[in-house]
């Protein structure tokens, strides 16, 4: 593959991936999107999960 041709490859996945990352922090910052907290051990988690990976707890707000 021509060198150039890789590094334009390269310089646009980095702009891609840094768009995924600021649109992500913006959506967070502007409370778009909340982050689930177990109840019984208030740390984070997924809203996927049945059970708080660090504790073991009933997630009830799935």
């Amino acid at each position: 593959m021509d060198p150039i041709v890789r590094d334009a490859l390269e310089v646009l996945l980095v702009v891609a991936v840094g768009g995924i990352l600021w649109s992500a922090v913006w959506r967070v910052r502007r409370g778009e999107v909340t982050v689930a907290r177990c109840a019984a051990c208030g740390r984070t988690s997924s809203r996927a999960y049945e059970a708080c990976p660090h504790c073991g707890a009933s997630m009830p707000n799935r």
